[in-house]
């Protein structure tokens, strides 16, 4: 069979981001077709970037990863050069608030104004891997083609200029500084192939590069919530996680950028109306603890424990404004789940509106804690939207539809 591989920042049971799991879920089902690999780091914690892996090859699940050593990372450099590399991405990123970056981007696809210290910054970020982008100049021709997740990183912003022709980005992209980067506009214009999740997204992108957007499509993901274990009692997961009988869940990684005013304004919710009703995070900790009586952390689980706390919620969270498909959401919606999301989302609201309002967003303090109250005790509502959500995502994230998407774009390069 033909090699393809996979660039992605981590990778391995024990990573939860979405990205990620976006990549790992591509990569197997790509297996009977494929000889794929993954070049990834040997990092989990990307606010440290110590090493958690120690092997450079591990074979998981019919894919071969190879993980990569990554440079010591220094904070006070990266922070300089955070601020020498700004002012490019502040001039495009003005130009797109006034409407005008699209217009100009049809004139000047290619930007290289501030690249030399963007550059400097991207080797300067904790997952900057010299040894991956070796590996990469040196045994690109073995692969048919090289998918890159995620378009803020090094592997992707320097690993896809090597072998351009052949090279597809998954950008999981949404309107933040670093996508308006000088060097972006060699990526975006230059790579074989986009496959965006959501037409959101793309539309996001065709405002910021222009008419010389490289060629696209919308393939996103699939969704899956089934599990080859079997469930333990629902009393022995209630003890294990001290689970309240009526809570609101969030899963992902638990940080500020993630979860936003979830905490703060959940906590304010229950002084204006008190009740049974707690908040249960899932997910590795980025930030520091709120010992607080209303809200339940559960640290890393398994997908089985994490389909159990979906399954059992009264309503699904996501706060995060920056999504660009929120497989949070998605999963929940399969499990006949409300979700109620970050309204500055395009893409989550986007879900919403498509679904028949399946799911539901907010836009202000006030609106998301009128929401938790009306979901949260109205079993009508809920059940209502159950079967709306479940529908919805079988009919556009279903896997043998993503899949033949993909294939079809590796097929032609």
């Amino acid at each position: 069979m033909e090699k393809i591989c996979f660039v992605v920042c981590q990778y391995g049971k024990e990573v939860n981001g979405g990205g990620e799991l976006h990549c790992k879920m591509l990569a197997e089902r790509l297996t009977p077709y494929f000889d794929v690999d993954i070049l990834t780091s040997k990092i989990i914690n990307y606010k440290t970037f110590e090493a958690y892996y120690t092997h450079a090859i591990e074979i998981m699940n019919g894919t071969r990863i190879l993980r990569f050593d990554c440079e010591p990372y220094n904070p006070a450099s990266h922070k300089k050069w955070l601020t020498k590399a700004k002012w490019p991405r502040k001039i495009r990123r003005n130009l797109f608030r006034l409407g005008l970056l699209r217009a100009i981007a049809n004139i000047f696809p290619v930007w290289n104004c501030g690249i030399k210290q963007e550059q400097a910054l991207l080797r300067t970020d904790g997952f900057y891997s010299p040894d991956m982008l070796a590996y990469l100049r040196g045994n690109h021709d073995d692969y048919k083609t090289i998918i890159f997740i995620s378009y803020p990183f090094p592997h992707t912003l320097l690993g896809s200029l090597i072998a351009p022709e052949k090279s597809i980005l998954i950008p999981t992209a949404h309107d933040e500084g670093d996508l308006f980067r000088s060097i972006q506009t060699h990526v975006f214009t230059g790579v074989r192939h986009i496959a965006f999740n959501t037409e959101e997204e793309r539309s996001l992108t065709q405002n910021i590069f222009g008419k010389h957007l490289a060629p696209s499509s919308i393939v996103a993901v699939g969704v899956e919530t089934e599990v080859d274990t079997p469930f333990s009692s629902d009393k022995e997961m209630r003890e294990k996680f001290n689970l309240p009988n009526n809570y609101i869940h969030y899963f992902g990684r638990i940080v500020k950028s993630k979860l936003g005013n979830l905490i703060p304004w959940f906590i304010d919710y229950k002084r204006k109306y008190p009740s049974d009703l707690k908040l249960v995070l899932t997910g590795k900790l980025f930030q520091p603890k709120i010992d607080h009586p209303d809200i339940v952390y559960t640290g890393f689980v398994s997908m089985e424990e994490k389909i159990f706390l979906i399954k059992n919620a009264r309503l699904v969270v996501n706060p995060s404004k920056n999504e660009s498909l929120s497989l949070l959401q998605l999963e929940a919606m399969k499990l006949g789940k409300t979700v109620l999301v970050n309204g500055k989302s395009e893409v989550m609201k986007g879900h919403c509106m498509r679904s028949g309002f399946a799911a539901d967003y907010y836009l202000s303090k006030q609106d998301f804690q009128q929401k938790v109250h009306q979901y949260a005790f109205d079993d009508e509502l809920l059940e209502n939207n159950n079967i709306k959500a479940k529908n919805y995502v079988d009919t556009f994230y279903n896997w043998d539809t993503i899949i033949a998407k993909l294939k079809a774009v590796i097929d032609t390069i």
